[in-house]
């Protein structure tokens, strides 16, 4: 019989996607991952160098529907995170929907990104973010 997805343990079936990035400024997008099949966004965690202000910190899902056009779906609404110094506090982590909430299922193609909201700041982050694939048999984009 051959090895589908629910027959892993649940650690086999997760997945960490990460960046490194430098942002400065307000209302920047960090790109985190596109889903390459359903699943479901487990956690977003984050740490931040060198530090200038507070900035905020947000995670959302852009979704394109055929017919439809694009959709932002925000995880945490307005209780952005704010970031502190990984030397402070070490990494943080994203309040999120539970795992099986709706708006922390993907779709296959759906962007995970993080926005920054807060005027004349900047930082450089590194982003992990842990997906859990759904599928009994995957498939990555089709193949």
């Amino acid at each position: 019989m051959a090895l589908v997805n629910r027959d892993k343990d649940a650690s086999e079936q997760r997945y960490v996607f990460g960046d490194a990035n430098t942002v400065v400024g307000i209302s920047t997008i960090q790109y985190g991952f596109i889903a390459p099949c359903a699943g479901q966004l487990l956690q977003v965690a984050q740490a931040a160098f060198g530090l200038s202000g507070s900035p905020t910190i947000g995670v959302q899902v852009q979704r394109f529907v055929v017919g439809s056009g694009l959709t932002t779906i925000p995880l945490n609404g307005s209780s952005l995170l704010t970031v502190t110094a990984f030397s402070t506090s070490g990494m943080q982590t994203q309040v999120l929907p539970a795992a099986g909430a709706t708006l922390v299922q993907l779709l296959k193609g759906d962007s995970v990104q993080l926005i920054t909201s807060t005027a004349n700041t900047a930082a450089t982050y590194q982003f992990e973010m842990v997906f859990q694939v759904l599928q009994d048999i995957k498939s990555d984009y089709g193949v």
